[in-house]
């Protein structure tokens, strides 16, 4: 005779053992660590500055010295041109002054200024960097001469037509006495007259300019110079 056994007969196979989806974490554990909370960026605080414009606006691609004019500007402001900080000085809260603007390919970009609490402004694409051959040396420049004397020593001098015409140093009359033709090239200019004078320049902007000179009242020393507004 054969038995047949079934399932039935034994109640069944026993039900399987229900897993925890989490088990929990054995004695001495640390305790998980809660998210990470990112604290809010603190509001701006102070004045909230504006600009004006800066002069000069379109320099040469060496960079340059120039000057913002603006409202609100509070000590301690910085200047950012094309997103690199630049070393500037607050005059008072409508003017700024910054030494070197420093190299960048040709273009413009944005010039900031942003005050100690953070507000901040901008002038985008205020400021213009450019081949220095596309700037004049044609006009009448008043310039400060460091003759070891940290640029006390004013200097006048008149070009005409790519020559020098007129130069003068502290009450020293102009040395020239016929136009000196100058060599202009590339932004640079130079002259070699003879007589105890000599000049050399580069445009740094339309309105503003470097160099060295040897002159009577002048002595040999290096200069830096704006083209007058007056008669530019």
């Amino acid at each position: 005779m054969l038995l047949t056994l079934t399932t039935a007969a034994c109640g069944g196979l026993p039900p399987s053992p229900s897993i925890p989806s989490s088990l929990p974490a054995p004695p001495g554990s640390p305790p998980a660590s809660p998210p990470s909370v990112v604290a809010p960026a603190p509001s701006p605080i102070g004045l909230q500055p504006t600009i004006a414009g800066v002069s000069p606006s379109v320099v040469t691609t060496a960079g340059t010295w120039g000057t913002i004019t603006g409202s609100r500007f509070e000590t301690g402001a910085t200047v950012t041109i094309a997103n690199a900080t630049v070393f500037s000085t607050v005059r008072d809260s409508a003017t700024i002054q910054f030494s070197n603007s420093g190299a960048h390919p040709a273009g413009s970009v944005d010039i900031t200024v942003t005050n100690p609490g953070g507000h901040a402004a901008t002038l985008a694409r205020g400021y213009t960097f450019t081949a220095p051959d596309s700037f004049d040396a044609n006009g009448d420049w008043i310039a400060h001469v460091d003759g070891s004397n940290h640029f006390l020593t004013d200097m006048r001098f008149t070009i005409r037509n790519n020559a020098l015409i007129t130069l003068s140093c502290g009450s020293e009359a102009s040395p020239v006495t016929s136009p000196i033709t100058l060599t202009v090239q590339s932004g640079s200019f130079s002259s070699s007259a003879g007589d105890g004078l000599s000049m050399s320049g580069k445009l740094d902007s339309m309105t503003t300019s470097e160099g060295r000179v040897n002159a009577p009242g002048c002595g040999d020393g290096i200069w830096w110079a704006d083209k007058s507004p007056i008669l530019r």
